[in-house]
């Protein structure tokens, strides 16, 4: 569920519900610092694109919804079936796994706003995963060694 659009009522309990969170927990909107601390709403809320620079309000809970992504080390898309690429690369999928699978949505920044390019990538367990169709969504995973 997607938190209410700009000009609607907007809540910490609202924002706690949407992060699978009891609406009545104890939740600062971003703690007393400039930086916002563990367990603030801003904080928890990092990976759904909600700005993480001070001064902070309850309207950048906008039309967010609550993202969990997972991140791990890939190497650039690979232009043959060789797996050499070197894994200098840190993307993020949402599945519930280390690394994505099937039917996971892999995306460059940790805010799931850009999805990943077209390609085959390499992983560090042996095996690679490959996206076409331009949403960023894993087709499949194969076997790969460099």
């Amino acid at each position: 569920m997607t938190l209410p659009s700009a000009g609607n009522p907007i809540g910490a309990n609202q924002i706690n519900v949407e992060a699978n969170r009891s609406g009545t927990a104890n939740a600062p909107l971003s703690g007393t610092s400039s930086t916002p601390q563990a367990g603030s709403l801003v904080k928890i809320y990092e990976n759904s694109g909600v700005n993480q620079s001070a001064p902070h309000a309850y309207s950048e809970f906008y039309s967010k919804t609550f993202s969990t992504l997972t991140s791990f080390t890939s190497a650039i898309a690979e232009t043959g079936i060789s797996c050499t690429q070197t894994l200098n690369q840190t993307y993020y999928h949402d599945g519930s796994g280390t690394y994505p699978v099937a039917n996971d949505t892999v995306y460059t920044n940790s805010a799931g706003t850009t999805t990943i390019a077209n390609g085959r990538y390499r992983l560090d367990n042996n095996t690679s995963f490959t996206v076409f169709g331009g949403s960023g969504v894993v087709s499949f995973i194969d076997s790969c060694s460099p």
